[in-house]
């Protein structure tokens, strides 16, 4: 009876809370900070409904339990009906796999691409990453003035994604820009449904470069793609482009949004700099401490599929819930001094990554291209500053927390003959 009387209380008096929000990508971590502190369980009657897990626990607890609170989405290519799914609300279109799977349909697909994103297999990409970054920033060192958006963290990792793909490097704008701008257009401006189809030209050359694979295969994903199979079946076209759109959407966003985040936070602080550029021996902390600060990953969405009660928190079947990873990575339950970036901190079991079966395929290269381009400007402009009156933040970081512009200056210097190719 006390748990009903919770729920009903819960539901009763629900917070005013929308991810989406202006409000909320400007205070989320005093936002959440409230709410673990005064209601880390509430509801929210924005978007339909859903219920908010802002504990770390709760949300360790709730992704290891896909058998009740499922990532699945349906979507009708004819009709457009959406129903479940990562997002709140939906976004129409299109639907991520693996991310938007359930068992056993995800069980098929992981084991398909796992092998392509285990850390042997993206280790090879990273005198790639390293060329690109350096390539990079020889287009704009001899200027002194960049925006570390449009010029290096949203071209580098699409870059990277490209010749993981097998796709021409040079097509990487018209790949990246609408991924991009999906990500940080709020689902209720009138120009949404236009970015979603700014993906067109994306599947057009999903099908042109599959079928020239199916062909002439190559040593690529896309190859891997369109001559394989997922328990013993070929992949259908559909599958096919939705594997791939969410590849390259996670390859392009998240990374990009955790190295601006990073240097936004290195020209503000310039002690972690001089300190990281110093001893990179620090890099491999200084890079899982960034992924639990900054959580790109913001919050994703699960399904609960049959009524359930996990540590004292009931559910209904057919309600949603928002799992906030950024929040759960502040928790001051699981970490000491979690508002403040602690370079060496250890041990950090953050999930920036994600929690259960449904964990980032993509962070092993999602680290390499990381590093790539936090050690190529501490290399080559150590003394970059952000224009801090010129930064453009995502209007919704719903689901990555990231920035639109981010202006800098600093001293030019030479180029030393890196090419994108």
């Amino acid at each position: 009876m006390e748990l009903q009387m919770d729920r009903y209380a819960a539901q009763q008096n629900p917070v005013d809370f929308d991810h989406h929000s202006a409000d909320h990508a400007a205070n989320w971590p005093s936002a959440f900070a409230e709410l673990r502190a005064n209601n880390p369980r509430p509801w929210s009657e924005r978007h339909g409904g859903f219920w908010i897990a802002t504990k770390f626990k709760d949300i360790v607890s709730i992704g290891q339990r896909p058998d009740f609170f499922s990532a699945h989405k349906d979507y009708d290519p004819v009709t457009g009906a959406i129903a479940g799914g990562i997002s709140i609300p939906a976004i129409p279109g299109l639907r991520g796999v693996p991310n938007e799977t359930a068992s056993p349909e995800w069980d098929g697909v992981r084991t398909f691409i796992n092998r392509r994103f285990s850390p042997r297999a993206v280790e090879a990409f990273r005198l790639k990453a390293q060329q690109f970054a350096a390539a990079l920033i020889d287009d704009v060192i001899e200027t002194g003035r960049f925006d570390i958006v449009e010029d290096f963290t949203n071209p580098m990792p699409a870059l990277v994604t490209m010749e993981l793909f097998g796709f021409p490097l040079d097509e990487w704008r018209a790949f990246a820009d609408p991924f991009h701008k999906i990500i940080y257009t709020p689902r209720d401006d009138p120009e949404f449904p236009n970015t979603v189809r700014g993906l067109d030209y994306f599947r057009q050359r999903v099908e042109e470069v599959a079928a020239l694979r199916r062909i002439e295969p190559r040593d690529d994903l896309l190859s891997h793609f369109a001559n394989g199979s997922i328990d013993g079946k070929p992949l259908d076209g559909e599958t096919l482009y939705n594997l791939a759109f969410n590849i390259l959407a996670g390859g392009v966003d998240t990374t990009t949004a955790l190295t601006s985040n990073t240097l936004i936070h290195l020209s503000r602080h310039p002690e972690d700099r001089e300190r990281l550029r110093s001893d990179r021996a620090l890099m491999p902390l200084a890079r899982e401490e960034f992924v639990r600060f900054f959580s790109p990953i913001h919050a994703l969405a699960r399904n609960v599929v049959e009524d359930v009660e996990v540590d004292g928190w009931s559910f209904k079947k057919g309600e949603r819930v928002l799992l906030a990873y950024s929040s759960a990575n502040r928790d001051p339950d699981v970490f000491d001094d979690p508002d403040r970036v602690i370079l060496d901190r250890f041990p950090n079991k953050h999930i920036g990554f994600g929690a259960g079966m449904h964990r980032c395929v993509g962070s092993f290269l999602a680290r390499i291209m990381f590093e790539a381009m936090i050690n190529e400007v501490l290399d080559r402009i150590p003394d970059y500053q952000v224009v801090e009156e010129e930064l453009v933040v995502y209007p919704t970081i719903g689901n990555i927390n990231g920035w639109v512009h981010i202006p800098a200056t600093f001293t030019p210097g030479t180029k030393v003959g890196a090419r994108i190719e």
